[in-house]
């Protein structure tokens, strides 16, 4: 049978509440899902809540475990230095592309967005929830811009798939103490790289960057681990 349009809108609607909640770090590493929960939270069915769950699941964003349902990524470190190694090369030619194919629209949209990001406060999650929205949107706003114009649609997909893992890491990371870093100087950086198209300078400083993610995500999580 057909899905009706009102099922699609609801299946659509909780997929993106719950993605937004995952990027946003709302629930802790390992959290399981209930499906009965879910689905009398936002008035949907059940097979609607296990429909959004899995198409989260497809992408990475959620685990499904046989006879024990949809939970929270619990990141080993080998999967955080693999989600880390991968968006490396591939948010790298993405940009690399770009620099290339870019027009004179695609730098102002990069001058914008970190733009906007440089002037969002940079806030903790159980600092200031509001600011830490914003700040994560423009965050994902100018990373997407600088990837925009290299005329993939299946890199840009992908490389949103592996942003949204890394997200996910990075919140639950920021729950905890990590190494202090110039974030902002990195990003401006990467700007004037971009814009300069200067695409080795802008590929090294990409790397760099994630590099940094990596090794404030590890030391937070090691941080986060009860003793022994």
């Amino acid at each position: 049978m057909a899905r009706t349009d009102g099922a699609e809108t609801r299946h659509h609607t909780l997929y993106l509440e719950i993605r937004r909640n995952l990027l946003r770090g709302s629930f802790p590493a390992g959290h399981r899902f209930k499906l009965s929960k879910l689905s009398s939270e936002l008035g949907v069915s059940v097979t609607v809540a296990r429909e959004a769950l899995t198409r989260l699941s497809e992408q990475g964003l959620v685990v499904l475990e046989p006879n024990k349902g949809f939970s929270v990524p619990d990141f080993t470190d080998a999967e955080i230095n693999d989600v880390a190694f991968v968006r490396k090369e591939i948010e790298s030619i993405a940009v690399r592309r770009s620099i290339e194919q870019g027009g004179i629209e695609w730098e102002a949209r990069v001058v914008a967005a970190h733009h906007q990001l440089a002037v969002s406060p940079n806030a903790a999650l159980d600092e200031d929830p509001e600011a830490n929205e914003a700040w994560t949107n423009a965050h994902r706003a100018f990373h997407e811009v600088c990837a925009a114009a290299c005329g993939s649609p299946r890199l840009l997909a992908f490389r949103i798939q592996l942003y949204d893992q890394s997200e996910i890491i990075r919140q639950m990371a920021k729950l905890h103490r990590g190494r202090q870093r110039d974030v902002a100087g990195e990003h401006a950086a990467i700007a004037e790289a971009v814009v300069a198209r200067n695409a080795d300078k802008a590929v090294q400083l990409l790397h760099t960057h994630i590099e940094r993610t990596r090794l404030s995500c590890l030391e937070s999580w090691a941080a986060a681990q009860p003793p022994g």
